[in-house]
């Protein structure tokens, strides 16, 4: 941690000076232009992209079509038709990403485009004067569609990348539907045990009585657990705490203020279920070692029936029916305690945000690239098996080998809806889009994409039954503030040992929690909310 703030406050410093040397020279020189023989103009910027180059469909789609990184349908539009050529400067996936990103900005030495993936750094380069202001180009050059898909859910998708007032990100949109947590369970063990679908929390614990106690997989041995946990539950199984509206990752708003949702009282009612069903064999007794993927062994192995997780463990349920061809898997409505709707907590998704280092010639060429990305996929010139897979030559990625892209929020969920109707219709051969590359998945034998993505009992069925109405937004978008910044990993690792010791019964739940609270709002919890309802104006 010592290494990493000193990092990020050798990354600040060097920003300043990178700036001051960018405001005192005038054009930093970035964004070479030049004319071919016709006249045309043409500019060459360098880019930044999370993305590894090692990737194994960017070596696919080399070896069927001759096409690159730099050299591809995607970057041959943005030559013909915006004169711009790509040239990758600093290429890696996520934690290389971030580390060539802080050592970029403490050598200023940015390329001219690039994508921001922690807000935190986009605050220090927008506090600096780093990079460029954006908004008003996105306001005059955005297309219709570009700003349809980046302003979807709110224009709240900006609050991380705006500073003074001003806008200096776009962010790359994702669906939001990501966050959802879904409760998978083993339909063959229930038929098996004579059980029903939960509709409450209550249900759930005593599905999970039945199938640790009452030997579902059949072998005549006590070697079964009710339901998946692991060392990661605060986000693994956010479902379970949403049953009792509590929200252990997110800032909610309670009287008017934002407050964080880990150490809210709701908390302890998720906290003594699980220290119950701990206390009484139904979970693993050694989660605190293992992380998800070693803990999504036992439900591999079918000694697991039940597990909260994100759509696509689909792609992990089918470890399971590969080893059992009788496991049948489905999600359900989460159950909460009352029996109510439960309330959905999620973040406006980005992939982070697009900038453009200061002094960049004509940065409006980004907006224009984005344009152009979100045409070719959702637009009248959209063409799915081109663009996002090649379907040619089952070549998948393709929507990312460009070095700005962004995805309509509702690629996934609009492709279920889609599917669900052609299917009740007769009219799957009329699919366009997403559905009809999902569809076409499906009958080519993909499990996981219907299981992810079929009409009933899947995780965007539920999706469906839900979005956006039952959907709560995180109350706080920004960027960590300077307390957490400094102290939110001693924080963190305060809320983690406790939460973990309760679940162990090695810590009283109420007593437990409460010092927990005190403790960390002493630690800095307390200026960290307060630094927040600040930014919030409130």
């Amino acid at each position: 941690m010592a290494n990493k703030l000193g990092l990020s406050l050798l990354a600040a410093a060097t920003v300043f000076t990178m700036v001051g040397c960018t405001q005192g020279g005038g054009d930093s020189g970035t964004g070479t232009e030049s004319s071919d023989s016709s006249g045309t103009q043409s500019i060459t910027y360098t880019f930044g992209r999370n993305f590894s180059a090692t990737n194994e469909n960017v070596a696919k789609l080399e070896a069927a079509t001759g096409e690159t990184l730099e050299d591809n349908r995607w970057t041959r539009l943005f030559k013909e038709q915006l004169g711009v050529t790509v040239k990758y400067q600093m290429l890696s996936d996520s934690t290389a990403y971030d580390q060539k990103f802080k050592l970029a900005m403490a050598s200023a030495d940015l390329p001219d485009i690039f994508q921001v993936t922690q807000a935190a750094d986009m605050k220090q380069l927008m506090e600096a004067g780093a990079i460029e202001e954006l908004g008003p180009l996105f306001e005059t050059h955005g297309s219709d569609l570009l700003k349809s898909i980046v302003l979807s859910e709110t224009d709240r998708v900006f609050e991380p990348a705006t500073y003074d007032g001003k806008i200096y990100g776009i962010p790359m949109k994702m669906p939001s539907t990501n966050g959802y947590n879904h409760l998978w369970i083993r339909e063959d063990w229930l038929t098996k045990l004579g059980l029903e679908r939960p509709k409450t929390i209550d249900d759930v614990y005593k599905i999970a009585v039945a199938f640790a106690k009452n030997d579902p997989d059949g072998n005549g041995q006590a070697d079964t657990f009710g339901l998946q946990i692991d060392n990661n539950f605060r986000y693994n199984m956010q479902g379970l705490f949403w049953a009792f509206g509590a929200y252990p990752l997110n800032w909610i708003e309670k009287d008017g203020k934002a407050v964080r949702g880990v150490v809210q009282p709701e908390m302890k009612d998720a906290l003594n279920l699980l220290q119950k069903m701990y206390n009484e064999g139904l979970l693993d007794k050694e989660f605190g070692t293992k992380d998800n993927a070693k803990s999504m062994e036992s439900v591999v192995s079918g000694k697991t029936g039940m597990f909260y997780g994100p759509h696509w463990m689909a792609y992990t349920a089918k470890k399971t029916v590969d080893n059992d061809p009788n496991a049948k898997w489905i999600t359900v409505p989460l159950p909460t305690a009352t029996g109510a709707p439960a309330a959905i907590p999620l973040k406006i998704a980005a992939d982070g945000w697009m900038a453009v280092k200061k002094g960049t010639k004509s940065p409006e060429n980004l907006i224009k690239m984005m344009n152009i990305h979100v045409e070719h996929l959702f637009g009248e010139k959209g063409d799915f098996t081109k663009y996002f897979t090649d379907s040619e030559h089952g070549i998948s990625d393709i929507w990312l080998m460009t070095p700005a892209y962004l995805l309509d929020p509702m690629i996934d969920l609009q492709a279920h809806l889609d599917i669900k109707k052609a299917i009740a219709d007769g009219t799957t051969d009329q699919l366009t889009g997403s559905g009809k590359g999902f569809w076409e998945l499906m009958q080519a034998g993909d499990w996981a994409i219907g299981m992810m993505f079929g009409p009933e009992d899947t995780p965007f069925d539920y999706v469906g039954q839900t979005y956006p109405d039952q959907v709560v937004w995180d109350a706080y978008l920004g960027a960590p503030t300077p307390t957490e910044i400094e102290r939110g990993s001693s924080m963190d690792e305060l809320v983690v040992t406790t939460l973990t010791s309760i679940i162990q019964n090695k810590t009283p739940v109420g007593e437990g929690f409460d010092n927990m609270v005190k403790e960390w709002n002493a630690l800095g919890g307390e200026q960290v909310t307060k630094e927040v309802n600040e930014a919030l104006g409130k």
